[in-house]
């Protein structure tokens, strides 16, 4: 998913400022609902688990209701800042399946999946806001 050369530039999001809002807060909610999964999965918690990923899943912003210059702003973003939009709340659906069969492995391994989705968009669009994402000159991709 990440580059190990450095990107000339950083895709830009214009976004006027009351989509950006609504984007900020689906992401605030987003953030405390990983932070509910980690501390549920090491316990089992498979009703919370399932709630919070539903939770997730359900805070998709291109199935809320936008006025038409939300929407316009929306449809003018880059194709693949929506692809890992739609990424990320198609792995928390899956999430929710998992975490309701009580399959811990497939919880685990889509949550893990769930947050590659996180770092690949927020490496790609937020690198000011994570600047811990911008690779050092020359260095190398390892796992």
């Amino acid at each position: 998913l990440l580059s190990a050369e450095p990107s000339v530039s950083t895709p830009r999001l214009n976004m006027s400022p009351d989509l950006q809002q609504l984007f900020q807060a689906e992401l605030r909610e987003l953030l405390l609902g990983t932070q509910r999964i980690a501390g549920a999965l090491p316990i089992a918690n498979w009703d919370g688990i399932a709630d919070s990923a539903m939770a997730m899943r359900n805070s998709y912003i291109l199935e809320q209701k936008l006025t038409t210059a939300q929407r316009h702003d929306l449809e003018q973003l880059p194709e693949q800042f929506k692809a890992f939009d739609e990424a990320f709340h198609h792995r928390a659906e899956k999430l929710e399946h998992a975490a309701k069969a009580k399959d811990a492995e497939a919880v685990s391994f889509h949550f893990s999946r769930l947050l590659d989705t996180c770092v690949a968009c927020h490496s790609t669009y937020a690198k000011t806001k994570f600047p811990n994402f911008r690779p050092e000159a020359g260095a190398e991709h390892r796992h």
